[in-house]
Formats: C-alpha cells, sequence, structure tokens
C-alpha cells in the first residue's frame, strides 16, 4: 500500500498557515488569521477525504484482483480434475491429436503408387489413393 505524506513548507506561519511567513513576522490581525487558518485546515480536509477515496478505491481494486486470483484457482482446480477423469477413462493413455501432416511412410507409398500408375489398374490405383489421402 502506497503511504503518503506531507510535505510542509518550511515558510509556512503557524498563525494564518500562509506561506512566505513565519509567526513572528505574521502580518494580518488575529481575526484575519484566524480565518485564514480555517480556510486552510478546511482545504487540508477535502484533500484528506480525496486521499481516503483514492485509498479506498485502490483498495477495492486490489480485492478484486483476489477476487479474480480466486476464480482463477477454482477453474485450475476444475482443469485438473477433469484432466484426472480422463486419464482414468482412457486407462492412463494419452489422448493423441489427429494429425495434419502425413508420415514419411505415406508420403513413399503415395510416391510409388504415383510412379508405377500406368501399370497398376485405374479401380485400384484409385482406391488406393484414395486410403492415402493427404490429410488436411
Amino acid at each position: 500500500m502506497e503511504v503518503t505524506t506531507r510535505t510542509v513548507s518550511r515558510n509556512r506561519c503557524g498563525r494564518c498557515r500562509q506561506e512566505g511567513h513565519n509567526r513572528t513576522r505574521c502580518p494580518h490581525d488575529s481575526s484575519t488569521a484566524t480565518s485564514l487558518a480555517v480556510a486552510f485546515r478546511q482545504e487540508e480536509r477535502a484533500r484528506d477525504l480525496i486521499r481516503v477515496r483514492e485509498l479506498r478505491a485502490r483498495q477495492a481494486a486490489l480485492n478484486s484482483n483476489a477476487d479474480h486470483a480466486a476464480f482463477r484457482t477454482r477453474v485450475y482446480e476444475q482443469v485438473t480434475d477433469m484432466q484426472r477423469r480422463l486419464q482414468e477413462l482412457t486407462g492412463g493413455a494419452a489422448v493423441v491429436p489427429p494429425r495434419n501432416v502425413p508420415t514419411v511412410r505415406e508420403v513413399k507409398i503415395q510416391e510409388i503408387l504415383f510412379d508405377r500408375a500406368q501399370e497398376i489398374p485405374d479401380g485400384l490405383y484409385k482406391e488406393l489413393m484414395d486410403a492415402l489421402v493427404i490429410r488436411v
């Protein structure tokens, strides 16, 4: 959490709270000095209220981030549980996604069939090539 500090001016009067002079050299009479000091304190309270609101807003944002982290934790636990169930159902065998690229053997067989296409009857050639069709 961020800590805010007040800056204290060395040239602020202790009577009227105005900058530029000190208590012993204050040019204001006591009633004017009092009213200026009251106005200064009101402004200071207003600034403090703004700071408090900002801090509360930051704290609310941190709390919502904590809620988000808790949500992510719950989802991660659900995913882990689903993966465990899937492994139990498949007998521990890894589920292999379908391949998009033909194997080296399939490519070689296709090349041989293509090179010898004139020697193979048309129906058989078509069936063999359909069986070795490249998956996309």
